[in-house]
């Protein structure tokens, strides 16, 4: 099967570059993949074929629109002149693409729109331009993931199926859930020897320390701010909070004073291994107020950590509370995270068995299994296509 993956960025190491990177390789295997992306290095040692986009600028809205009409363009003159490129066109992007096949949201705009309306006034928010982009794409999606919509939707979880069903009216028949994968290879319980001392180091932890995670972009919907506070509610505990990722961490500097944590708060900054401050934990933090997934939360699993997630994170659904993790009920209560944080912080077995079984729960998340179900969806249409 001829395939291509249409998508800003990639290969990538994280997100859904990083998702569409690991998904072509593994589909590589047995079919010939083609990315078509405005930026990403070589892939080198696999098969898959790449194909640069034509844009403007960078990451922002000018760079969206003129990769959604090069990308379509490239595809249109493909079909018009008569080649038979590619048996199937997979979009992966949070706008949409015309002629897809098969088009993967990472994200129910939508929903994401409604959940940060609820942010209260006194916590950091999204500036006012970034905030009308989000609706211009939650109003596209409604256009293209609608009641009509005939051409199948892969979403990450069944949180947003219900999502799209609830929002766009999307017909149940046309979603698909797969869950991501991980690659527990890279993200691994070895990882700790080999990179847990280097990365405490780097930033002056002491070995007493007791670590939590917090990893990604888009602070303002990831809840920054309630992990601030849940932190001032653990003054008696030797706790440092390590937040890493390429936002802005002025908005929330004041929040940090204001609640007395600036000892225990480490701005880190963005990196391009992940698995390394995974290595440097002891438990991994998610109070986001939506998710549509979470890859890092797998990633966590995979390296042992004790998980403490919001219900709100897709990812969620992978998680038994009190089994492989633990899982926050109201994401904008910081009593409860604190709470849950102290549980895992006062009592090593917990943390210990938590990991472990957290752990195994990721090993069952491979992305061979990933490809293996969207193999299912390209035959689906393979087969309407034929009938």
């Amino acid at each position: 099967m001829k395939i291509a993956f249409v998508t800003p960025f990639a290969p990538s190491n994280e997100g859904v570059g990083g998702v569409v990177t690991a998904l072509a390789i593994a589909l590589s295997v047995n079919h010939q993949v083609t990315i078509l992306s405005a930026r990403g290095p070589r892939l080198v040692g696999t098969t898959v074929r790449q194909r640069k986009v034509r844009t403007i600028g960078g990451p922002g809205l000018l760079f969206d629109l003129t990769f959604f009409l090069s990308s379509t363009l490239m595809l249109w003159w493909s079909r018009r002149k008569g080649r038979q490129e590619f048996d199937i066109i997979h979009y992966h992007h949070h706008g949409y693409t015309l002629g897809a096949d098969v088009t993967t949201s990472h994200y129910c705009e939508q929903e994401g729109v409604d959940q940060l309306r609820h942010q209260p006034k006194d916590r950091p928010r999204n500036p006012f331009f970034y905030r009308l982009i989000e609706r211009g794409w939650a109003w596209l999606e409604k256009r293209v993931a609608g009641p009509r919509r005939s051409k199948p939707l892969i979403v990450l979880s069944e949180r947003m199926k219900r999502d799209f069903m609830r929002h766009h009216h999307t017909p149940a028949g046309k979603i698909f859930v797969i869950h991501n994968g991980v690659d527990c290879t890279k993200y691994s319980p070895d990882n700790v020897a080999l990179y847990r001392e280097e990365i405490r180091r780097r930033h002056s932890l002491a070995q007493h320390d007791q670590v939590v995670l917090l990893l990604g972009i888009d602070w303002v919907r990831k809840g920054i701010a309630q992990a601030v506070e849940a932190l001032s509610l653990l003054d008696a505990l030797p706790v440092k909070l390590l937040i890493v990722g390429p936002d802005d961490p002025t908005p929330y500097q004041e929040l940090v004073r204001s609640r007395g944590v600036e000892a225990q708060i480490i701005f880190a900054g963005p990196t391009g291994e992940p698995w390394k401050y995974y290595a440097a934990s002891d438990i991994f933090l998610l109070p986001t107020v939506y998710e549509a997934f979470g890859l890092v939360v797998l990633e966590a699993m995979a390296t042992g950590l004790p998980t403490v997630v919001s219900r709100e994170a897709g990812a969620a659904e992978l998680i038994q509370d009190g089994r492989n993790g633990l899982l926050i009920n109201e994401p904008r209560d910081s009593a409860e995270i604190a709470a849950k944080l102290e549980s895992l912080l006062k009592d090593s077995v917990l943390r210990r068995q938590l990991g472990e079984a957290a752990c195994i729960t990721a090993l069952q998340q491979t992305w061979d299994q990933v490809a293996h179900r969207t193999v299912e969806v390209y035959r689906r249409v393979l087969t309407n296509r034929s009938g």
